[in-house]
């Protein structure tokens, strides 16, 4: 009976392990597919800027840029406190939320400067 138990426990572990990994997996392409977005815009974003270099407007690309980037390292920070929560270590989970907040809200904070500073 004991043997029995233990092979039950080991197979409800696996389908608990099994089920983990798909999301974090999930996850995972979540944040590649932002890193993805993040670059797509950023390249555009200096096509356009190239046509009109002013120097306002290019301050403003430079601050736009800087807050897409440390929103995306933000969302990046809030997966890891997701995929931490269950497999990580816990220094990394009581790490990342707190970070990712703060990487939100200085990119929150840049991208209203540089619409103040150099336009849309």
């Amino acid at each position: 009976m004991g043997g029995a138990h233990t092979r039950k426990s080991g197979t409800v572990t696996w389908l608990f392990l099994k089920m983990r990994w798909r999301s974090i997996l999930f996850d995972f392409a979540a944040v590649i597919a932002i890193w993805t977005v993040v670059l797509v815009f950023t390249r555009q974003r200096r096509l356009r800027v190239a046509a009109d270099p002013s120097p306002g407007r290019m301050r403003g690309y430079r601050l736009h840029t800087t807050a897409l980037i440390c929103v995306a390292a933000g969302f990046t920070w809030f997966i890891a406190w997701f995929v931490s929560d269950a497999i990580g270590p816990r220094w990394l989970h009581g790490l990342s939320l707190p970070t990712a907040l703060v990487f939100i809200a200085a990119g929150a904070v840049l991208a209203g400067y540089a619409g103040w500073v150099g336009g849309p």
